[in-house]
């Protein structure tokens, strides 16, 4: 019998297996846990082999699910790669492209790379930094600006939802009724912002224990254990227990991912970026695999 499988169930597949975490994964991928539940217990009935081990705090391969990992990422790699292809336009110039420091490691760089292999003839030029420092250098150091923002801010052009929580190493838990020790970005910065007046407006008390302007050293402190921080659910690294309401913490702000534009005429090469960018990151709607 023939069996075709869908690129999706595969997207999928890859992102679990990358992540280790079914919530996590479907934060990446834009869709709800049941839809993506539903998409890796489809593809196992394709392939009729068990591809993922699930515990309470991980997910792990199989031996099947190994073998199978390798050739899912080479085709869902070759099916972006021809779309890429097809779609580019023969564009060159240099494209000055400014991002925050967790969406420049593990979202961007496979994404960079595909921009890159369909139009050789750009150049890129990335910076990574704060939100706010990034959008003051837009049109003069910046062509393009992809930014975290409050949702519904209203500037720039949206991209996808990306909710906040709050975060601590697997293993640990915290005492609420005691100074809870925080591992945060240095100011100004908009998720510290957050954190603080949601603890102290829940009277809950808190101390500093790290600052960073890096987000990978503050995610860093926080799954040592020694600390609690505030993540995007959709980039949190491996390690990372999500927390919410239902720890007794109070309810963070949902943040949005929006591409900002420098203003006036935008070159040939600064349109091709951005098109592809929307494309590559813009929210997945229906939540149909």
């Amino acid at each position: 019998m023939l069996r075709n499988i869908d690129v999706d169930l595969l997207r999928s597949f890859v992102t679990i297996a990358e992540l280790r975490n079914f919530t996590r994964a479907a934060a990446a991928l834009f869709r709800s846990q049941s839809t993506v539940s539903a998409q890796i217990r489809r593809l196992e009935e394709l392939t009729g082999q068990s591809l993922l081990q699930r515990s309470p705090h991980d997910v792990s391969l199989t031996h099947a699910g190994e073998q199978f990992l390798g050739y899912a990422r080479r085709i869902v790699a070759l099916h972006d790669e021809a779309l890429d292809v097809i779609n580019a336009r023969q564009v060159s110039g240099r494209v000055r492209l400014a991002v925050m420091d967790d969406y420049a490691t593990l979202v961007l760089p496979e994404i960079l790379a595909r921009f890159a292999r369909s139009h050789p003839d750009v150049e890129l030029e990335v910076t990574t930094g704060f939100t706010r420092d990034l959008l003051n250098g837009l049109g003069e150091e910046f062509d393009l600006v992809l930014a975290t923002q409050k949702a519904g801010d209203g500037r720039g052009t949206v991209l996808r939802q990306e909710p906040t929580s709050w975060a601590c190493a697997d293993e640990v838990s915290f005492v609420l009724d005691a100074p809870l020790p925080l591992a945060l970005l240095k100011p100004p910065n908009m998720f510290r912002e957050w954190a603080l007046a949601a603890l102290d407006e829940a009277g809950l008390r808190w101390r500093i224990l790290f600052s960073s302007t890096s987000i990978g050293a503050v995610e860093a402190v926080a799954a040592s254990g020694a600390a609690l921080t505030v993540v995007k659910q959709g980039t949190a690294r491996a390690g990372l227990r999500l927390l919410g309401q239902e720890e007794g913490l109070p309810l963070l702000p949902a943040s949005e991912i929006a591409l900002h534009l420098t203003p006036g005429r935008v070159s040939a090469a600064i349109g091709a970026l951005a098109a592809f960018l929307g494309d590559a990151l813009r929210e997945k709607r229906g939540g149909a695999p």
